[in-house]
């Protein structure tokens, strides 16, 4: 599948990223996560078609995830929206395919959601995507064997997981869990920044900023 994505590109006018003021102050309040969504569906230049899948898709991901809550205490879909909303804003990937993969990233493997079912409600190359997306834990050594598959994968796939790790990172300003921290700090140092480094440009440099960003909360 051909991506509509620049490894290099700087920030659309009129975006935010981390080094505006409120970023962080509204990152988990879900009404404006949800309202920079569809304010971002509405600039770029979808097809009728493609947004009313990428709608389709938020909906179905709200369904599937309905009463389930990230560590932090929010609601589990404002992850995936964020995730769409870093695509969109941070690094102008404007592929409805991808955006609708970012928001059901997860329905898989925490939902239990086949992919019979993304099929008939999406298409081949979504489910696919969101297939390689998905761990699974009967596979021995799955964790070493889910990255290698995802590195091997389409660049759409490497960039969804890369700014999915991306937002975990970001979440964790907002943990005291320490040994989280250092789980993710490995993990993310040892198969996520590489799979960055060569999928997008800016999402390397903005893992590594999170990265020291955790490192400095350790040592408080």
């Amino acid at each position: 599948m051909e991506s509509k994505v620049r490894k290099g590109l700087k920030k659309p006018a009129g975006s935010q990223t981390r080094k505006d003021a409120e970023f962080f102050d509204k990152f988990n309040n879900f009404d404006f996560v949800e309202s920079r969504f569809h304010a971002f569906i509405a600039r770029y230049k979808f097809q009728k078609s493609e947004k009313l899948m990428i709608r389709k898709a938020l909906d179905f991901a709200k369904l599937a995830h309905n009463g389930q809550k990230r560590d932090e205490g929010t609601p589990y879909i404002m992850h995936p929206l964020r995730v769409a909303n870093i695509l969109m804003d941070e690094v102008a990937a404007m592929k409805s395919d991808i955006i609708c993969t970012a928001l059901l990233h997860d329905v898989i493997e925490d939902c239990g959601i086949t992919m019979k079912e993304l099929k008939n409600n999406f298409n081949e190359s979504i489910a696919q995507m969101v297939k390689i997306l998905t761990k699974d834990p009967s596979i021995e050594n799955h964790k070493r064997v889910y990255v290698e598959i995802i590195m091997n994968s389409s660049d759409p796939v490497k960039l969804v997981k890369v700014c999915d790790r991306l937002d975990n990172l970001r979440s964790l300003r907002f943990s005291t869990n320490k040994t989280k921290m250092r789980r993710y700090i490995s993990e993310t140092e040892k198969k996520y920044v590489p799979m960055a480094e060569v999928t997008n440009n800016y999402i390397f440099r903005e893992l590594k900023h999170e990265l020291s960003v955790i490192r400095n909360r350790m040592r408080r």
